[in-house]
């Protein structure tokens, strides 16, 4: 068996400035600044064209590194996609999607068509491939950061109608964005062939689509099976990336296949079929929870990896040669939010007070937006590393202002609660119950069918037989002192249920 030295090479370079982006992300958090905006910065900053310390040939080899990244990415999106979490504001967050889908979308295609003559990449170009590279460019400035959103929500620990319709508009835009990215990449790519808009390719469009939610679904409920194999979480991580992994090579064999035997050209977006699987394994299976375990285990070491990968992938030199285009395009944006986020709160409904407001939590872009504009630089090599460079430029300053102004909106709406309880790292609400018996886990399963994390406290000294519901976690304890319920966390806990004797309730009290 023959060991590829270079390979091995790489992925050491790579790993260890992996470990530097994570603390240089670390320390950025501390000065307020978002964690992406660290890794990005590391990966610029070791890239070939600053530091050099990984070369462009190094970066290639580990290529199938941000193909597993973009798969999770799309796992993630499908995983915050909970129906039953919005239902309530369900009417809200269908006009708001659309409100901002069109006007930014709308907006944003003429900006870059009209602004072509000034970008490098796209001068030479003739119209019918400008246009279809202006409508690539908005499907991406339409996408939103559902991440960025939860962890401005968890640090404020808000709470609120408000704060469920920003978190549901959040997540279904990167179901929105995936699709309609789909249809403009097809309708682009048969734009720069000059091949003209058929009806055969609105009907190819359309097949392309349903297939690759098909193949989600297939792959959600493989996933849902593989989540109740009883292995080491870490293992079930690998697997689960292994399976997002698999979608690309399919996709890309599909595609060549389709095209060197059945003329014609057939691609199912990898992003689309592991958003789907997501969706699917959250909604329609009893593995929900541990697929958000999984998600959660294995998303920190994924995102710095994919974050990493885009700086130092990045063309430096085309992103200084169009920063001015870039500032252009996110005042374009900001337009089109505003726009559309007041269109849509006013066909809700909603009260202007929080309509003038809304589009300040809508700004943020992060991983779906850099995922996408990635996968234009592979599918384009001829100028896809310079309108990814665009597209990037884009995003920093959207997720450099977005999380301050999303802050703002949340404290202007009232429904930050800086002080009233502990949210874990996805938002959950964190639930405290004193006491370990059937009723006891019978109101834990209840809170956690309801997107609570709950520990279930207990003073007993024999061992704790295994609970099966993922999230309720047993916490043995050997006293009531403060000094132990302070180490666990127990005074900002969002609710706090004791179902010992009495003289010990008191003692939590």
């Amino acid at each position: 068996m023959h060991l590829d030295t270079q390979l091995v090479a790489a992925l050491l370079v790579f790993g260890l400035i992996a470990l530097a982006s994570r603390q240089i992300g670390t320390f950025f958090t501390r000065i307020h600044f978002p964690l992406v905006t660290g890794f990005l910065l590391t990966g610029i900053l070791a890239g070939p064209q600053v530091l050099q310390v990984v070369s462009t040939g190094s970066l290639a080899r580990v290529y199938f590194l941000d193909q597993i990244a973009l798969g999770f990415i799309g796992f993630a999106a499908g995983a915050h996609l909970y129906l039953p979490e919005f239902k309530s504001r369900f009417r809200t967050i269908r006009w708001v999607t659309l409100g901002l889908v069109m006007s930014t979308y709308t907006l944003s295609t003429l900006a870059v068509y009209l602004l072509s003559g000034a970008i490098p990449f796209m001068a030479t170009l003739p119209a019918p491939a400008r246009f279809g590279i202006a409508l690539m460019a908005a499907a991406i400035m339409v996408a939103r950061s559902p991440s960025s959103a939860i962890a401005v929500i968890n640090e404020l620990r808000a709470s609120g109608p408000f704060t469920r319709m920003v978190l549901g508009v959040t997540v279904t835009m990167d179901v929105v964005v995936i699709i309609l990215f789909t249809i403009s990449s097809s309708v682009a790519d048969a734009l720069l062939g000059q091949l003209g808009l058929r009806f055969s390719l609105v009907l190819l469009v359309v097949a392309e689509i349903v297939m690759a939610a098909g193949l989600g679904v297939i792959l959600g409920k493989i996933i849902s099976l593989l989540s109740t194999i009883p292995v080491n979480g870490v293992l079930k991580g690998i697997l689960l990336l292994a399976c997002n992994y698999l979608v690309f090579p399919f996709s890309s064999f599909l595609h060549h296949l389709s095209r060197d035997s059945w003329e014609m050209e057939i691609f199912l977006e990898p992003l689309l079929v592991c958003m789907v699987a997501g969706f699917v394994v959250t909604n329609f299976s009893a593995s929900r929870t541990e697929f958000q375990r999984l998600v959660d285990l294995v998303g920190p070491t994924v995102y710095i990896t994919f974050f990493t990968l885009v700086g130092a992938s990045l063309a430096f030199d085309t992103l200084l040669q169009t920063w001015h285009i870039a500032l252009l395009l996110f005042s374009v944006r900001l337009l089109g939010i505003f726009m559309g986020s007041v269109a849509g709160g006013m066909a809700a409904g909603d009260p202007w007070r929080l309509n003038r407001i809304s589009w300040m939590t809508f700004v943020t872009q992060a991983g779906i937006g850099l995922g996408l504009a990635r996968e234009v630089a592979v599918e384009f090599p001829e100028w896809g590393e310079a309108f990814a460079a665009m597209m990037i430029a884009v995003i920093i300053l959207n997720q450099l202002v977005g999380p301050p102004l999303f802050k703002w909106a949340l404290h202007m709406a009232g429904e930050s609660h800086v002080r009233a309880g502990r949210r874990d790292l996805r938002g959950l609400p964190v639930a405290f119950i004193f006491g370990l018996e059937g009723q006891s886990l019978a109101l834990a399963r209840q809170l956690n069918a309801h997107g609570w994390l709950v520990h279930v406290l207990t003073l007993k000294s024999e061992p704790i037989e295994e609970v099966p519901e993922r999230g309720i976690e047993i916490v043995p304890m050997l006293d009531l002192s403060p000094a132990s319920l302070e180490k666990i966390g127990a005074g900002k806990a969002q609710a706090i249920v004791a179902l010992l004797r009495d003289e010990e309730n008191l003692e939590i009290c």
